[in-house]
């Protein structure tokens, strides 16, 4: 990676842009600032709904670079910014990534979470290069055509019909903002309509992910949130420094209800920044891990979600394409449940979920149709495969054994 200065980055994401099985690594730059030379005293006062505050948002500052590079197949990297078509011109100040194939041609898109500024939707060209078109795309800003102080993204399909939604966190005192993935990578804002708009305005939301915490084959969003300015809590009674996380069910009709306070998130204060997902006891449901600021971090344990539906996950093994097959579409197949994920990296805030996919069942207790379609072109195929289990799928070869057993807590 030699030839760039050093940048404060935000988020990073790999992902095989150029299909050559070889994963590549995006990262974005969040300011140019030099520790050694801070501005002034006085000119990090700032206001924050017409009060003064301490702690400065980026505006004011100069912006970082996006950076691009291409995995050379030995070890090395080279910087291909300028090549690819993805110099970032406006210098936002980026935040999560995502390389995600979010118009269905079989090629990964770039997409970057900006604060106070629009977001970037750089579509591929199919040949190494790409067209940023966050705007027409319906991603730059939000249904009113406000730009927002965009943090972290959380990809999946939530209504599973098979193309990626978006749902992205913002700065407090704004709602957070669901994109609708309306068919080959066109957006409509439908935050309102979905019911996640007023419950969201209050909380500053850093980290998030969808997820299906309940096992019923819909999923989920859950939201890290934790404020930035220690202030708030003197100047507004609508607004606090320290804040509980939030999760919102999924109605399986196009709407979300909030349910913090049913699964006890609800009475947990904290700074959140970091939050990611993974089954981390191998029992069938999904965890939380959450990092904090000026605290320690959070580890969420799923006590019920087992219980509440079956469920399968699913690790990709890849051989012509990627080790871990980033970037591989996995349809399953359950009855009259169809639902659609695809391995990624980035994405939440500053953080990573497992790779491993996780599909609720409900009462399903199998699946009549796993398919894999993986970044090299091949797909894999398997059948009638039992509920209540992770699978493990090697490109090519179908189902090998799986490394994963459940462990008993001793806390249980």
């Amino acid at each position: 990676m030699a030839g760039r200065q050093l940048v404060w980055s935000g988020g990073a994401a790999f992902g095989d842009y150029d299909k050559d099985g070889y994963l590549d690594l995006y990262v974005a730059g969040h300011i140019d600032f030099d520790l050694h030379h801070p501005p002034p005293v006085g000119q990090a006062l700032c206001t924050y709904r017409n009060n003064m505050v301490r702690v400065c948002g980026p505006r004011g500052l100069k912006g970082a670079p996006d950076a691009l590079y291409h995995n050379n197949g030995d070890g090395t990297f080279t910087d291909v910014t300028e090549k690819a078509g993805v110099i970032d011109t406006q210098l936002g100040y980026g935040f999560a990534v995502l390389l995600e194939d979010l118009d269905g041609d079989g090629w990964p898109d770039i997409v970057v979470a900006n604060d106070s500024g629009p977001n970037y939707f750089c579509k591929s060209k199919k040949d190494g290069a790409f067209e940023e078109i966050g705007t027409a795309a319906g991603i730059a800003y939000n249904g009113e055509g406000q730009e927002q102080s965009n943090m972290g993204i959380a990809a999946g399909d939530y209504d599973n019909d098979g193309w990626t939604d978006l749902f992205i966190t913002t700065f407090a005192h704004d709602n957070k903002t669901l994109f609708h993935n309306d068919g080959k990578g066109i957006f409509t804002d439908v935050s309102y309509p979905s019911g996640l708009g007023d419950p969201t305005i209050a909380y500053l939301g850093m980290a998030t992910f969808f997820m299906d915490y309940n096992n019923d084959g819909w999923k989920d969003i859950f939201i890290v949130n934790g404020h930035l300015y220690p202030e708030v809590d003197k100047l507004f009674a609508d607004e606090h420094y320290l804040q509980n996380p939030q999760l919102f069910q999924n109605q399986g009709n196009g709407k979300f209800v909030e349910v913090s306070t049913e699964v006890g998130i609800s009475g947990l204060p904290v700074g959140g920044r970091g939050g990611a997902f993974c089954d981390y006891d191998n029992d069938g449901d999904l965890d939380i891990a959450i990092t904090t600021i000026d605290s320690r971090p959070l580890l969420l344990r799923n006590d019920g979600g087992n219980r509440s539906g079956h469920w399968l996950q699913i690790k990709t093994v890849g051989t012509k394409s990627n080790r871990d097959g980033i970037g591989a579409w996995v349809k399953v197949v359950a009855g009259d449940l169809t639902q659609y994920d695809r391995v990624r990296t980035g994405g939440s805030w500053l953080s990573g979920n497992d790779m491993r996919l996780h599909f609720g069942m409900g009462n399903r207790r199998g699946a009549e149709l796993v398919e894999i379609a993986w970044p090299s072109g091949k797909i894999d195929r398997l059948n009638n495969v039992s509920a209540d289990r992770i699978l493990v799928v090697r490109e090519g070869e179908g189902q090998i054994a799986s490394p994963y057993k459940p462990f008993k807590s001793r806390h249980r």
